[in-house]
């Protein structure tokens, strides 16, 4: 229970990721605003599962695609506690398109949800966060292809990238109030998003096989980075953690190959 009597807001939290990073904020103890995007009954299967911790669980549905929703979003979450400790911003989109057939719909609903969405969130519970003196924590999950782009992941990537610039702009403003903003790059993480990945031997094999650590990572062990974080109280801001299974230290496992309409 290291975070008894702590707030965390958490985006994408139905599942993935998101699910397994309430799931261990409940097991210590914070008290949780769960957002979602569409699928209500797994938020709601969620927030029973964590019942049995004894914390206080709200459920809010948001489209960060829309920036007045992610600004609704920050609002109606501070309202509920009348504070905040921690944000996590997990939610995000990912596909691949070769960069010749992006179109400019592509292009805005990466930038709208992973940048723009993920923005203004993060301003609104930043702007309560100064307001009321909490220092808090701010985690942005990104991605290795923010750092390193693979094939078909340019606009993607470029979408991340722009997250992690801008949080260690925004580590380097909140500062002065104490709260801290780090991100974290995470690599190949089995969850429904990549299902079509470690669904298929074929192609689980081929991205294993580029791995040093020979599998996927998963979503628990996301989390426990982030949890054992916020529960150390740590002077860190402004950096990034990579969590990759060392997918950085090689250079990817597909060649490009020359393009094909």
């Amino acid at each position: 229970m290291r975070l008894k009597n702590k707030v965390a807001l958490v985006t994408g939290a139905s599942g993935g990721i998101g699910k397994a990073i309430v799931l261990q904020l409940a097991k210590e103890g914070a008290d949780i605003i769960l957002h979602y995007h569409q699928d209500e009954l797994a938020a709601k299967e969620v927030a029973e599962s964590i019942s049995k911790y004894n914390v206080k669980v709200h459920i809010l549905k948001a489209t960060l695609e829309f920036s007045a929703d992610a600004i609704a979003l920050g609002v109606k979450a501070w309202e509920l506690f009348g504070r905040i400790d921690f944000l996590i911003n997990n939610s995000g989109v990912s596909y691949k398109k070769h960069f010749l057939d992006y179109t400019e719909q592509d292009i805005d609903h990466f930038i709208d949800i992973n940048f723009k969405g993920t923005l203004f969130l993060t301003q609104t519970i930043a702007r309560k966060m100064v307001e009321h003196n909490v220092e808090g924590s701010i985690y942005s999950i990104t991605s290795i292809n923010g750092i390193q782009p693979g094939v078909g992941q340019s606009v993607y990537g470029a979408s991340k990238g722009a997250l992690e610039t801008l949080m260690k702009g925004v580590a380097l403003e909140l500062a002065p109030h104490n709260i801290k903003v780090n991100t974290l790059a995470i690599g190949a993480i089995q969850t429904d998003m990549n299902a079509v990945v470690w669904k298929d031997p074929e192609k689980l094999s081929l991205v294993n096989e580029n791995i040093p650590m020979n599998r996927l990572g998963q979503p628990e062990e996301v989390a426990s980075v982030i949890v054992n974080l916020l529960a150390s109280g740590s002077y860190m801001t402004g950096s990034t953690i990579t969590i990759d299974g060392g997918w950085l230290l090689k250079h990817g496992y597909e060649k490009p190959k020359p393009y094909k309409k």
